[in-house]
Parts: structure tokens; sequence; C-alpha cells
């Protein structure tokens, strides 16, 4: 790098952030791959003591990798199968929302037109772009019998990372004790936060998963399981994905009863989120990952703008390792300016 050191920063700069954005670029027509990538890197961290442990066991690495996955795969393939059964319906209930809507807002158009504000249900739904709502939920159902190969080789190659797991932690542990020994532990702390992070998510997604399936069962609403898998989806996403998640169940319960009964499960879904978010989660993670809710909400705009839904899932690991790496190196940079002076 000699000979761009004595350019002018400005062109450094500029330079930098044309080879970033190339960079990002080819990220983003890559998403497909990354995202399969990424999710079986992670899985394989987050499997691996389970593995290791199964070893100690006497349980050769192969076979508890493989019917760790195997186990994974059955409970992804049955999610899958009871969602295709539910597709059409949801289909249909999707292209309906609009009318639907429209007969129900007529309630609230007429309560605003005692206090003098005079709006049609047509111009209140101009507020949302429903014709774009109705089509991306209808491409989402449409896709969910394609996601099962698209997770046949997520496990494919999760089935080899566990597999090589124990090389590529020995490779790192050699190098810890090298040059790069604060990059190495840097890099093998955040991995063990990440873990925790995803670990903590997972239960606290399976929990809020099975509360939401469970009062939408009591209440009555159709599609309760697509409700329950779409609040443990979304639970990984940073700060909105629990109100998210809320949105089409309270449209839902605001066609299917009343004004009332849609502000209560507004209402819930809000306190549900605060009880995750605020209460568990803190208690489960501590300080693992210190991270602003205003950095958390732009690393999920980030990265779910570069590889979509799997972007915004992984947004927080995402961007904690790579700040932990990026730390680290700056302050080796550091350390070995002061040691040259």
């Amino acid at each position: 790098m000699s000979w761009f050191t004595p350019w002018p920063q400005l062109y450094r700069v500029l330079i930098l952030l044309a080879c970033l954005t190339l960079i990002l670029f080819g990220l983003h027509l890559s998403a497909h791959l990354i995202n399969q990538v990424l999710l079986a890197l992670l899985l394989s961290i987050m499997l691996d003591p389970l593995v290791s442990w199964l070893e100690h066991k006497r349980i050769p690495r192969i076979l508890s990798s493989l019917a760790i996955i195997l186990v994974l795969l059955l409970v992804i393939v049955v999610t899958i199968i009871k969602l295709t059964v539910l597709t059409p319906d949801l289909i249909l209930l999707s292209r309906q929302t609009p009318l639907l809507l429209t007969t129900r807002l007529q309630e609230i158009t007429q309560a605003l037109d005692q206090v003098g504000i005079a709006l049609a249900p047509d111009e209140m739904l101009a507020f949302i772009d429903v014709g774009a709502v109705v089509k991306w939920i209808t491409a989402f159902l449409t896709q969910i019998p394609g996601v099962l190969s698209w997770w046949v080789m997520v496990f494919l190659m999760l089935l080899f990372m566990l597999y090589e797991l124990p090389l590529l932690k020995n490779a790192l542990e050699k190098r810890a004790h090298g040059k790069s020994a604060a990059l190495y532990r840097a890099l093998d702390d955040g991995i063990q936060s990440v873990i925790v992070y995803a670990r903590v998510k997972t239960l606290t997604g399976i929990f809020g998963g099975v509360i939401v399936w469970g009062g939408a069962q009591l209440l009555g609403l159709k599609f309760a399981f697509f409700w329950g898998v779409l609040m443990f989806v979304f639970n990984y996403i940073p700060v909105l994905g629990s109100f998210m998640a809320a949105i089409p169940p309270v449209v839902q319960s605001y066609i299917a009863f009343d004004l009332e009964v849609a502000l209560a499960i507004a209402g819930f879904f809000v306190l549900l989120n605060l009880t995750l978010s605020s209460v568990l989660e803190p208690l489960m993670i501590g300080k693992r990952l210190d991270m602003a809710l205003t950095s958390q909400l732009l690393a999920f705009l980030f990265w779910q703008a570069l590889l979509g839904i799997t972007g915004a899932i992984l947004a927080i690991p995402l961007t904690y390792l790579i700040k932990k790496v990026l730390l680290a190196s700056y302050r080796q940079q550091q350390d070995s300016a002061l040691s040259d002076q």
C-alpha cells in the first residue's frame, strides 16, 4: 500500500468508498448463496457444544451431527407442510383484506365525521400501499414449498461444517498465540457472545411463538399456527420484529371481531414484546452485546437491504462480530505504531 499512502486524503476516501460499493454490490448479487453459508456457519457454531458433548459420550461426531441435522430437518419439513396446507386460505385472506378493511373502516370514518374530520375509507387505506402488502404476502406464501430445497442445501453444508469444526478451532488456537493474538481473542470472544445471543433469541422466540399460537387458538382466529411461526421468525429481527409479527393477527382480529378486540390484541403484543426484549433477554444475555437500540435498528436496515430477510435475522450477530474484529485490528495497529516509535 506504499503507492496509496502519498495520495491526498480525499482521493483515498473516494477510492475506498468506490471499492466498498463494489464489494457490497457483489454481496447483494450473491445474497442467495451467502445467506446459506452464513446460516450454516451460525448453526454449526451454536450446535458444536451439543455435538462435542455427544462425542464425549462415545458417539461418533459424524453420526451425532447427522442425527441433530435430521431432527432439525424434520421440524422444518413438518412446519413447511403445515404452512403449505394453510397457503390457499392465507392467499385468499390477503387478497380479500383491502375490501374487508374498507367495510370495517366505515365505523371509524363515521366516528371521525362527528368530530369534523371528513375521511373516506379509501383515503385511509391510501396511507398504506395495500396492493404492495398483498403482493408481498402472496409471493411469500407461494414460495413456501420451495424453501425445503433451500434448507436441504443449508443442512448439507452444516453437516460438513460440524464435522470439520474441530480442525478450524485447532487452527485458530495455534494462531491465537502468534503475532495476531489479540485479534483472534477478540474473534473468539465475539463468537461466544453471538452463541449466547442466538440461543437466547431462539428460546424467547419459541416462547413467544407458543404464546401467540395458543392465544390465537383461544380467540378462535384462523391461521393460529402461522401467526406463531411468524412470531418466532420475526423475534430475531431487532427492535421492530415483534411489532411486525403483530400486524397480521391484529388486522385479522379487527376484521373478524371489532376494534376493541384488535386494540386488546395489539396491547398484548406490546406487553409480550416488552417482556421478551426488556426483561427475559437482558436477564439471559446480560451485557454481552452492548449495542444501543439505534445501532441495532441501523444494523437491521443495512443487512436487510444487503441480504434480505436472512440479513435482517443475522443483523446483530454479524454487526457485533465485525465490530469486535475491527476494534481489535485497530488496537493492534495502534500498538504496532507505538512499538515502532
